[in-house]
């Protein structure tokens, strides 16, 4: 009887103890999960951030120069001049830039701009606010949009905390939507084959994790569209998504071959 009835509080016990392992284990095993997955996060946004930087190191180009455009839509409405010069101080202080000349102020009819310059030895830095008049259901409307532009030659990888820092500012500002472009630039020495061409654009889409959506090869200009998975940002072409851009020119006058890598497509003439 005795034996019997310590058995039944051994089998009890055993049974808590199991239960309560089961519910540790489930713990630690979700923690982990959690842990993992938050992992999975932060390195795709650590991806994005420097994986386009690190595959246009890797070709191996001379003279190499990074840059941002960035343009955000603010506000819809009244903005006083104050405010706009505001935001130019604002985004000029996150990323550690001083405003030592006065602010341009331009007005035409339906259309003003406040912008800052300045040009350093190895950077340039453009920052302005334009306001629009636009046509909105037979009513007037003022648009106002912020334009960022940063240059920097050498030392391209601090080209990604200037992003993260112009967009986290932009974010606290309330700003409804933004597209931001970054280009990379470097040259090499002569005129390079079309092998050589279609080379560097595999290297990099490779790098990229890409795939290579549509190619143009018009002799001095080789251009290559691609899209890869990596980067959340894309525009769609002839029912392709695209989201890098490569540029490969010959100069004669300088007897090089400039190439260019954009993301997620180049806005300009190169």
């Amino acid at each position: 009887m005795g034996n019997s009835r310590w058995d039944d509080i051994t089998d009890r016990l055993k049974h808590t103890f199991s239960m309560k392992r089961t519910r540790i284990t489930m713990y630690i095993a979700a923690v982990l999960w959690v842990a993992v997955a938050t992992q999975m996060v932060m390195n795709r946004v650590f991806k994005e951030e420097i994986q386009i930087t690190e595959a246009f190191i890797k070709s191996d180009t001379e003279e190499m120069k990074s840059s941002l455009e960035l343009v955000a839509e603010y506000k819809t409405g009244t903005l006083s001049e104050d405010s706009k010069k505001d935001i130019i101080y604002n985004l000029s202080d996150a990323i550690g830039l001083m405003i030592d000349d006065d602010i341009t102020v331009q007005e035409e009819t339906g259309r003003s701009e406040l912008s800052f310059y300045k040009q350093a030895k190895k950077a340039t830095t453009e920052i302005k606010v334009v306001s629009m008049e636009q046509e909105v259901d037979a009513a007037v409307e003022i648009k106002h949009y912020i334009i960022v532009r940063l240059s920097i030659l050498d030392g391209i990888q601090s080209i990604d905390k200037y992003k993260k820092l112009l967009e986290n500012d932009l974010d606290e500002l309330g700003v409804q939507s933004k597209q931001v472009i970054l280009k990379f630039e470097g040259n090499r020495e002569g005129n390079l084959t079309t092998l050589q061409k279609q080379e560097i654009a595999k290297l990099l889409v490779n790098e990229l994790q890409g795939e290579i959506a549509l190619e143009y090869d018009e002799g001095d200009l080789y251009t290559v569209y691609a899209y890869t998975g990596m980067l959340n940002e894309y525009i769609t072409s002839l029912g392709n998504k695209i989201n890098i851009q490569i540029a490969i020119t010959y100069n004669e006058l300088t007897n090089k071959t400039k190439i260019t890598l954009a993301t997620p497509i180049l806005n300009e003439s190169w």
